[in-house]
């Protein structure tokens, strides 16, 4: 703001100069029109009061329109701004805030959603190896029990065969006898 004040403080002295300077260009020309002396009107001591006065009403002028019209425009539009800067800055931390919520939250829903997940995979891992427990026993049931009735069938196929072996052994044996008895009696005889 310091550097506004001073910086119109300057062009309102360099355009005071530049204005004081006017009705010695004017006057000039009019010299220079009637035939008159040529030199510069600044440095000429007879137009001193002249632009002094010319100097003080525009200094005057641009010090009234820079402190009534100029300045205060200037501080209106600063203030605004700054209010917006400031409600936008406000806006952005609730926002922010806003946003750090929604994250921790999300954040704790995919927390309890995780465990909710690994629970029912851990419930399920534990029906399955209990299926599969399940399932085991029963197929080692099932095998003993065809385990048993197999070792039954042998048991009964290995009777059957002894009896069988037993039968033909005997009837083996009677035969060889028979001849033997038969080749024995037609020696005797």
């Amino acid at each position: 703001m310091r550097l506004f004040s001073n910086s119109c403080a300057f062009g309102a002295v360099v355009l005071s100069l530049f204005l004081s300077t006017l009705p010695a260009w004017a006057a000039e020309t009019e010299g220079a029109a009637a035939g008159g002396d040529g030199g510069l009107p600044q440095f000429d001591p007879s137009w001193y009061p002249e632009q002094i006065f010319w100097l003080v009403v525009s200094f005057l002028l641009m010090f009234v329109l820079m402190n009534f019209l100029v300045v205060p425009r200037y501080e209106r539009t600063q203030g605004k701004r700054k209010e917006v800067i400031t409600a936008e800055i406000e806006t952005a931390r609730i926002a922010n805030e806003e946003a750090k919520a929604s994250l921790a939250a999300t954040d704790k829903a995919l927390g309890e959603a995780r465990a909710k997940a690994q629970a029912e995979v851990n419930e399920m891992l534990a029906r399955v190896a209990e299926e599969s427990n399940e399932r085991q026993t029963s197929q080692e049931r099932e095998l003993l029990r065809k385990l048993h009735r197999a070792e039954e069938d042998i048991a009964v196929s290995r009777a059957v065969a002894f009896e069988q072996v037993r039968s033909v052994a005997e009837d083996l044996a009677n035969a060889i006898v028979e001849k033997i008895l038969d080749g024995k009696k037609g020696a005797k005889a």
